[in-house]
């Protein structure tokens, strides 16, 4: 029976690799594949906006006739209740859970799977968390639950997306009371976010955070829920609620320490790999292979429009130059951008960053490029991604790609708004020429 189990969860895992979701993540030993480790990311236009949920899924030997046990990850030690169904215990209540009463058409059935799980997860973050709970259905505008809103929104910055980065370089904000023991029994003992999802974290920081700074900004001018500690809500009790207190200043500067510690991390990159490439010079050889025939390659396949070079002569430094091409939106201008590489790639995956400010619907205001390779571990792929990612005229609308939240409201916008978007891209590529 658990070979069964473990041949449907690797054909699972395998279909949810295939959708490529940007919206969740999956983490698993190969060696045990009835335990998988996820990220689901939250919605945007929601409280959860952007933050970074974890969960533990185990699956039984029976699977699928049986389903899996679900843990929430993400509950402050223990401390948090994250919503109506996402208990501070890590209990999650859904139906097809087996976890919480419902229709018999809510139940799990076989034909239900891991993304079938996920995706019901993600429904449970929310635009009004509140109307989850049974019998407030029917109160999306009460101030309860704009008060419950602002809690979300407050703790998701502080907890779901501040708390791991900061727990990831080593430290984090926990005040003495959260780290107390709780006497409510746990369904989980805290332990580091899975390696994997930490470099996805930090690069997802980096497209995401322009809009987080604009949601600490909304938080801070909000009205009557900026300040002073959170109210307790019918549906809270102690030790299954959401305590604490508003205090955006603070996530300001937490959010300014992160952005420092990810860039010096990656501008200090090329220096660590020369070191470490004295020890081993295996992946700097790799490197410099890939980069000759990269380079070789290249000016021929793009006919001259993009080239690639060793900053320095240094293997985990390249710096390409991207020719626009003739009557396109960047037409005579001089794209450069410098691609970092981690001593620990391809486990850590390359970050680029642009010499000059682009208003462009793929680049962040901090001049980081978004850009997705076909596979991970060939700097081929991530030289193709990064051009890719640049040509593309009419990118298709994509909430979890919003990096630049100002050029894409124009760039989706109304067509007047389009045209905004095309003149203010112009007038930045024309700024390259020099």
């Amino acid at each position: 029976m658990a070979n069964q189990a473990t041949l449907r969860v690797m054909q699972e895992l395998k279909q949810l690799h295939e959708h490529a979701d940007i919206g969740i993540m999956v983490s698993y030993d190969e060696s045990d594949l009835l335990e998988v480790d996820a990220v689901v990311v939250g919605p945007p236009n929601t409280p959860y906006a952007l933050g970074f949920y974890e969960f533990n899924i185990k699956f039984p030997p029976d699977y699928p006739a049986k389903p899996p046990s679900v843990v929430f990850r993400t509950t402050n030690r223990g401390h948090t209740r994250f919503g109506p169904n996402l208990y501070a215990t890590g209990k999650v209540c859904l139906s097809i859970l087996g976890t919480w009463p419902g229709r018999p058409e809510e139940q799990w059935s076989p034909v239900q799977g891991l993304e079938t799980v996920l995706r019901s997860i993600q429904s449970l973050l929310a635009e009004n968390p509140y109307t989850l709970e049974p019998g407030n259905e029917k109160c999306a505008d009460t101030r309860e639950s704009e008060v419950y809103n602002a809690k979300v929104h407050h703790e998701n910055l502080r907890l779901a997306v501040i708390r791991p980065l900061e727990e990831a370089f080593g430290g984090s904000d926990l005040t003495l009371a959260e780290r107390s023991l709780n006497t409510i029994p746990r369904l989980h003992k805290k332990r580091p976010l899975p390696r994997p999802f930490i470099d996805v974290l930090k690069r997802r920081f980096l497209w995401y955070l322009e809009s987080y700074k604009m949601e600490i900004e909304k938080g801070r001018l909000r009205r009557g829920w900026s300040t002073g500690s959170f109210p307790v809500l019918r549906f809270e009790c102690t030790g299954n609620d959401m305590t604490g207190h508003w205090d955006y200043d603070k996530l300001k500067s937490q959010l300014k320490n992160l952005e420092d510690q990810i860039l010096a991390e990656t501008r200090n990159w090329p220096r660590l790999g020369i070191k470490e490439a004295s020890n081993s010079e295996v992946l700097a050889a790799s490197l410099r292979t890939q980069y000759k025939n990269i380079a070789s390659a290249l000016g021929r396949r793009t006919e001259g429009m993009a080239v690639v070079e060793l900053v320095e002569d240094n293997p985990f430094l390249w710096k390409l130059t991207y020719h626009g091409r003739p009557m396109t939106q960047f037409d005579g201008g001089v794209i450069k951008a410098k691609i970092y590489i981690s001593p620990k790639h391809p486990a850590e995956q390359p970050r680029v960053f642009l010499e000059d400010t682009l208003e462009h619907v793929r680049v962040t205001p901090q001049k980081f490029l978004l850009y997705l390779p076909l596979e991970a571990e060939g700097m081929s792929d991530h030289v193709d991604g990064i051009i890719r990612s640049l040509e593309e005229e009419s990118p298709p609308c994509d909430p979890l790609m919003t990096v630049n939240p100002a050029a894409s409201a124009l760039c989706w916008g109304t067509p007047e708004e389009k045209r905004q978007y095309r003149r203010n891209l112009r007038r930045s590529v024309e700024a390259t020429i020099g």
